[in-house]
């Protein structure tokens, strides 16, 4: 570890100096995790998908992604790519979001991001209590799973909340 990284193991860096300059999402990590939930926020097209990464100035990156087509059991981006650019903070701040501290991870959005274009409302909702998996791996994959803008099937996380037992 260096000056930039903390002593905790799943803890989150102070920057993302280290980071090659030039990547691919998948596999990546939290970082990546982070770099693409943030693209597909900003691109808001259903099938979009990111899937590439360039930091373009120190403090900046451009994300990269296009139409996914499952080809077998790869994924391929046959058609013209779409790049959103996010800044350092910002992926920083969406990785404290979807690894903890579990208050974090659940706290909603500020509603400026809630671009209508990004939330489609149709007047319905679907209220969902999990019990979560006793290990800690298993409790980070559910919530990781269910970040605020997870897309399910064209249904958006909107808000969630942590609770010790149902009441």
């Amino acid at each position: 570890m260096n000056d930039n990284s903390t002593s905790k193991p799943n803890a989150i860096p102070d920057s993302l100096a280290e980071m090659l300059p030039v990547g691919m999402l998948a596999n990546g990590g939290l970082a990546a995790d982070a770099m693409a939930a943030i693209a597909q926020r900003r691109h808001a097209v259903a099938g979009w998908e990111a899937f590439h990464y360039e930091r373009i100035s120190e403090s900046e990156f451009e994300i990269t992604g296009g139409m996914l087509v499952m080809a077998g059991n790869s994924k391929k981006w046959p058609g013209p790519h779409d790049c959103v650019r996010v800044t350092e903070a910002e992926i920083l701040q969406e990785m404290r979001a979807m690894a903890g501290p579990i208050a974090a991870s659940l706290t909603p959005p500020p509603a400026a991001i809630l671009t209508p274009s990004a939330v489609q409302n149709s007047g319905q909702y679907l209220q969902v209590q999990l019990a979560l998996p006793e290990d800690e791996a298993g409790r980070q994959r559910i919530l990781k799973a269910f970040h605020l803008q997870a897309d399910f099937f064209g249904a958006k996380v909107l808000a969630c909340s942590l609770h010790d037992s149902l009441s």
